[in-house]
C-alpha cells in the first residue's frame, strides 16, 4: 500500500514518468506549477500564495505525524491572507514546499498504522487537488 502511495505522491509532485498519469501529464506536477507562478501572478490571484503555504503545512504536518502522532507544526505563519513580500520570500516558500513533499515521501517508508495510512492518503489527495488548481490557474493566465 505504501509503495502505491509513494508513487502517487511522486506523480503529484513531479508529474508521471510515462505518457500520462492519474493527475497530470509528464513534467506537469505540483512543483512545476508552483514554480511557474510569479509575484505578479500571486498579486493577481489573492489567496493563491496562502493555498500553497497551507498545502506545505499539510505535507509537513502529515510527515511529522506519521513518525509521531502527537507532533505539532512548528511554523506559526497563518496561510490565510499570506502574501510573499519579495521574490526571495516566494522562492523560500517554494523550497519549503519541495522539502515538505520530500519529507512526506520519506515518511511513507515508515510502517504505517491504518489511521496513519488514511492521514497520508488525505495529504496526497489534498496535494493532487491543489496541483490541479495551480495547473488550471496557470492555463488561464495570459502568457
Amino acid at each position: 500500500m505504501s509503495d502505491l502511495l509513494r508513487e502517487t505522491l511522486r506523480e503529484v509532485l513531479y508529474g508521471p514518468d510515462g505518457l500520462s498519469g492519474l493527475f497530470s501529464v509528464p513534467g506537469d506536477g505540483l512543483l512545476r506549477a508552483a514554480h511557474a507562478l510569479t509575484l505578479d501572478d500571486l498579486r493577481a490571484a489573492p489567496g493563491l500564495a496562502g493555498r500553497v503555504m497551507a498545502l506545505r503545512h499539510t505535507l509537513e504536518l502529515t510527515a511529522l505525524r506519521l513518525a509521531d502522532p502527537h507532533a505539532l507544526l512548528s511554523d506559526p505563519t497563518d496561510p490565510q491572507g499570506w502574501q510573499p513580500t519579495s521574490a526571495q520570500a516566494w522562492r523560500d516558500e517554494l523550497v519549503n514546499l519541495a522539502r515538505a513533499g520530500q519529507a512526506l515521501y520519506d515518511a511513507l517508508f515508515l510502517p504505517l498504522t491504518p489511521a496513519a495510512q488514511r492521514e497520508a492518503h488525505g495529504a496526497v489527495l489534498h496535494a493532487a487537488r491543489e496541483a490541479a488548481l495551480l495547473q488550471h490557474w496557470r492555463g488561464l493566465r495570459p502568457h
